[in-house]
């Protein structure tokens, strides 16, 4: 006897890529998943009438009809078939709703589901599904801030086969105003958004957004950082009196490793070998996709250990605060320097500014052990081909030295405050 299909998993079934050709996913008891080269899933049942005759209908759509609805609708299906009645599906009912109203309603309806289903909010967000693997997760996360808080709001039912420059210019200004850097990555949206509509045929080859010259000319900027000796001290000093203990650690190994504020918030104690003092952070973390080895100095391992005791869960610095993230916020990173008085002095990415310049001038650190250290890409194809020294050892020795450094400052700043009291 042939084997009867088991139940098709959800996972399964979100899983299922489109192909060339129309293909089916068994599902058990004659339910099919139905995988259109569209990329439109949809629930098949076959039956068979008493007379013998065979045949099949369309019940549902995944993932709107899930799966045990899908089997109780089949289900009942084949009860009616067995019963002598007329099968219906999906499409018999959409018949028998469209004969029931004039051509007129009809088109109305036609007409409003093909500008919902070419909405920018239906098509933007497929378009963060389709980019979402090629992205680091931090990367991903910004994207979906900008598009689903920022651009989608203001141009969610805009019709993505018509939308034109002069719809999109007012939203980017009005963003520039608040946020000159929001508006810049907003446009960087619009146009991969744009991009995907054209490769996918929904607007034409010639259908581009004009926005080069859309935001108002503003003085660039850099992210603000410390990086004079003298505000090392006081900006250290802050940081160790904070009270909010994950707070102050996330801060405090920004400080020590340069890491990118994402990367300090989202660590893992499974990245972490204390025995080595090592933190392994994976590619799929990293801007430039390349597994990232940082030493820990001895304040760093000090700094661990308390939150090990603090904690004990996944991350090294679990969640805090209402948003119910399962780990610390980058963003909570920046308040907490906010909070201390640096805004517009010190940001936590700053402190990659700072380990780049005060190492560089104050402790005459090698600038190919800062630029390994930092993780950045080789400046072009030819030497990240064959220029993949990473200066481990190196490394190791200066992590240290920096993190002296530091604390040598902050217990200075703690004498001259003294002084002046």
């Amino acid at each position: 006897m042939p084997k009867t299909p088991t139940q098709l998993s959800d996972l399964a079934a979100r899983k299922a890529k489109s192909k060339d050709i129309v293909y089916t996913l068994p599902s058990g008891r004659g339910l099919f998943l139905l995988v259109q080269p569209t990329g439109i899933k949809q629930w098949m049942v076959r039956f068979q009438t008493p007379e013998g005759k065979r045949g099949n209908r369309v019940i549902g759509v995944y993932p709107d009809m899930g799966i045990a609805d899908a089997h109780k609708a089949a289900d009942e299906l084949r009860q009616r078939v067995r019963m002598g009645e007329p099968p219906e599906g999906m499409y018999d009912r959409r018949r028998a709703e469209m004969a029931s109203k004039s051509k007129e309603e009809a088109e109305v309806e036609r007409l409003a589901e093909e500008a919902r289903k070419h909405s920018f909010t239906v098509i933007s967000d497929a378009w963060l599904d389709d980019r979402k693997s090629g992205w680091a997760p931090a990367t991903y996360d910004k994207s979906v801030f900008i598009v689903q808080k920022r651009l989608q709001p203001l141009l969610g039912r805009a019709d993505m086969r018509t939308l034109a420059s002069k719809d999109v210019v007012p939203v980017l200004v009005d963003l520039a105003t608040a946020s000159p850097s929001i508006a810049v990555k907003a446009r960087q949206c619009l146009n991969g958004i744009v991009d995907y509509c054209i490769v996918r045929g929904i607007r034409g080859d010639d259908q581009l957004l004009r926005l080069q010259r859309a935001l108002p000319r503003h003085r660039g900027s850099h992210i603000p950082a410390v990086t004079k000796i003298q505000g090392v001290g006081p900006l250290i000093r802050a940081i160790q009196g904070y009270e909010g203990r994950v707070v102050r650690g996330g801060l405090l190994l920004a400080a020590y490793t340069a890491c990118r504020p994402g990367v300090v918030a989202s660590a893992r104690w499974a990245e972490m070998d204390l025995e080595r003092a090592e933190w392994c952070i994976p590619a799929v973390k990293m801007k430039t996709r390349i597994e990232h080895v940082v030493s820990l100095p001895k304040q760093a391992m000090e700094m661990l250990n308390e939150m090990r005791q603090y904690g004990g869960g996944e991350y090294v610095f679990p969640g805090v605060g209402k948003r119910g993230n399962p780990h610390l916020h980058r963003d909570a990173l920046s308040k907490a320097l906010r909070d201390m008085g640096f805004q517009g002095q010190h940001a936590t990415h700053g402190f990659r500014a700072m380990l780049r310049t005060v190492a560089r001038e104050r402790l005459k650190i090698d600038i190919d052990v800062l630029e390994a250290q930092l993780a950045h890409a080789k400046a072009d194809e030819i030497q990240a081909a064959y220029d993949r020294a990473r200066f481990e050892d190196e490394r190791r020795v200066v992590m240290q030295v920096w993190a002296d450094f530091l604390h040598e400052q902050a217990e200075s700043a703690k004498v001259l405050q003294m002084k002046r009291a």
